[in-house]
C-alpha cells in the first residue's frame, strides 16, 4: 500500500470512528467547489466575467473592474448592479431576458440577481446523474444521510440530490424554529428560488457579516453536538475563515484551539503523488492573527469520503415527520388533556429508543415503517389529544352509559377481544390505545368496540392496516 493510499484510509477510518463514537449525524458544509464538480458552475471570477460578456451596456473587460477594485469581487458585483438595472430598464418590454414582475421590485440590485440565477437554473438543467462521468460519486452522496446541510451556493443541486430535504433560505435560517431540525438544506447565502436573497454585492456581505453572530448563535449546536465536515471550499475563503473565526471566540480566544468535531477536506485539481503522505491536521487562519487547528483530509476524488459518510438509517422523510410531530405535540398546550410527556431527553438522543417508542419489537422491516407512519400522521396535536381522551374510568362509563363506573369492567371486556381474537389491544399503541409514559388513554373507537363486545355483537378489530372480524367469516 503506498504512503498516500495508508494516510487515506487512515484518516477515514478515524473520521469513521469518531462519528460513530459521537453518536450523532454528521453536518455537511458544502462550498462553491461542490457545484462546479458536479454541474459545471462557474467560479466567482467566471459568473462575473458572464455577467459582463452577456451585458452590453458594459464596454470594458473584467481586468478592468478588477484593477479599480483591487480584485475585490463583492465590490465588482456592487458596481455591476447600475449596469443591469440600465439594461433591464431599457429593454423593459422584452420579457425574454426581464420578466415584468422584476420592475415592480423595490430592490435595485434585481435584475443582475436574476441573471445570475438564470445562469445557475441553465447549468442545473444540463444535470444528468445518470450520464454523469462522476456517476459513482453521485450515487454514494444520494445514499448520505446527514442531519444538515449548510451551503454557501445559490443553486438547487443539493435539493436535487436530497430531493427529502426541505431548503431554508436566508434570514429565514436565523428566524425560523425549525431550521435546525433533521432534513434541512440552510442556504445561508440566498436561493435562485428567491433570486432577491442572493448575496452578491458589498451591501448584501455587509448586512449579512452584521447578523452573522446570530447565525452563528443559531448554528452553535451543530459545532457542539455532530461532525462537521467541509466540502467544497478553499483553505483561503472567506466565508470559512468567516465562520471559524467566530466558533474560536465562542470556545477558546485565547489560544489556538484544536476543533476535533470539525473536518476540512481539501480537494486536489491533480492526482496525487502516491508518494506523499499529507498532513491530517492543519492550521487555517481566520483573520485578525488568530487561527484554529482542525482535521485535515486531502484527497482528489470523493468516492472514499463518501462511504466513510454512510451511515445505516431509517428513512430521513420519516425522522423528519417524527421530529417535527413530537415538536408540535410538546409545544402544544393540548398536551394537558392527555397527561402525557410524549417525549423525554433520552428518547431525542436515542436513535433506538427512539424507535422503539413508535414501534413494536417486530423484525418485519415494512411493517414497522406502518407503525412510524401511523404516529406520525397525526400532525396535529390537538387532533392527538382529541382521539386519545379517556381514562380507564372514563371509558368504562361511556360503554355501559354510566350503570358501571370502575375500569376493571372494562378491561374485561378488552380480555373477552383477546381470547376472541389473539390481540391484545393495550400491548401497543394503536387506533384505539395509547400508552407513553405509563400513562394509558383510549379513544372512540374502544368506545364503539367494547359496547359491541359487551352486547355479544359482531365485531371487527383493525390493527395496522389488517382487519379482524370475529366471529370468524365463513370460508
Amino acid at each position: 500500500m503506498s504512503n498516500y493510499d495508508s494516510y487515506l484510509n487512515s484518516s477515514l477510518d478515524h473520521l469513521k470512528q469518531y462519528i460513530a463514537k459521537m453518536n450523532s449525524r454528521p453536518i455537511l458544509f458544502v462550498g462553491s467547489g461542490f457545484s462546479q464538480r458536479y454541474i459545471n458552475s462557474p467560479t466567482w471570477k467566471n459568473l462575473l466575467i458572464k455577467l459582463i460578456d452577456d451585458n452590453p451596456e458594459i464596454k470594458m473587460p473584467i481586468e478592468y473592474f478588477i484593477q479599480n477594485y483591487n480584485g475585490d469581487y463583492a465590490k465588482i458585483g456592487s458596481e455591476l448592479v447600475g449596469y443591469y438595472q440600465d439594461y433591464a430598464w431599457k429593454n423593459y418590454e422584452d420579457e425574454t431576458n426581464f420578466p415584468s414582475f422584476l420592475f415592480k421590485s423595490t430592490s435595485k440590485s434585481i435584475h443582475l440577481k436574476y441573471k445570475i440565477a438564470r445562469i445557475l437554473i441553465e447549468h442545473l438543467e444540463q444535470f444528468d446523474p445518470e450520464t454523469h462521468e462522476l456517476k459513482t460519486e453521485i450515487e454514494l452522496i444520494q445514499k448520505l444521510n446527514p442531519h444538515a446541510i449548510v451551503t454557501t451556493n445559490y443553486d438547487n443541486l443539493l435539493e436535487t440530490l436530497f430531493p427529502k430535504f426541505e431548503a431554508i433560505v436566508g434570514q429565514q435560517v436565523i428566524h425560523q424554529k425549525k431550521s435546525t431540525n433533521i432534513g434541512h438544506i440552510l442556504k445561508i447565502h440566498g436561493s435562485v428560488d428567491d433570486c432577491n436573497s442572493i448575496i452578491i454585492e458589498q451591501q448584501d456581505y455587509d448586512n449579512f457579516r452584521k447578523n452573522h453572530i446570530y447565525l452563528i448563535a443559531k448554528l452553535f449546536t451543530y459545532f457542539m453536538e455532530h461532525p462537521i465536515i467541509f466540502i467544497g471550499y478553499s483553505l483561503s475563503d472567506e466565508n470559512i475563515k468567516s465562520i471559524l473565526y467566530n466558533v474560536k471566540r465562542i470556545i477558546d480566544p485565547d489560544t489556538e484551539p484544536i476543533i476535533d468535531n470539525i473536518w476540512f477536506v481539501d480537494w486536489s485539481r491533480e492526482p496525487i503523488d502516491q508518494n506523499e503522505t499529507p498532513f491530517t491536521e492543519k492550521s487555517i487562519p481566520v483573520g485578525n492573527g488568530e487561527s484554529v487547528r482542525l482535521n485535515y483530509i486531502k484527497l482528489h476524488t470523493y468516492e472514499k469520503l463518501y462511504k466513510a459518510l454512510y451511515q445505516d438509517s431509517v428513512d430521513i422523510g420519516i425522522l423528519k415527520q417524527i421530529e417535527e410531530t413530537v415538536y408540535n405535540v410538546v409545544k402544544s398546550d393540548s398536551i394537558t388533556n392527555l397527561e402525557v410527556d410524549i417525549v423525554s431527553l433520552r428518547y431525542l438522543t436515542d436513535r433506538e429508543l427512539l424507535l422503539n417508542s413508535f414501534t413494536s419489537s417486530s423484525t418485519n422491516v415494512e411493517k414497522d415503517n406502518k407503525k412510524l407512519f401511523t404516529f406520525v400522521d397525526i400532525q396535529d396535536p390537538n387532533q392527538l389529544a382529541a382521539q386519545f381522551t379517556l381514562t380507564a374510568t372514563e371509558l368504562c362509563k361511556r360503554v355501559y352509559d354510566g350503570e358501571r363506573s370502575h375500569w376493571h369492567h372494562a378491561y374485561e371486556l378488552i380480555y373477552i377481544v383477546s381470547k376472541n381474537t389473539g390481540v391484545n389491544l393495550r400491548g401497543s399503541n394503536n387506533m384505539y390505545h395509547v400508552n407513553m409514559n405509563q400513562v394509558t388513554r383510549f379513544s372512540m373507537n374502544m368506545v364503539h368496540l367494547l359496547k359491541k363486545v359487551k352486547n355479544m355483537e359482531p365485531y371487527e378489530i383493525n390493527i395496522d392496516g389488517k382487519v379482524i372480524a370475529f366471529p370468524p367469516a365463513e370460508k
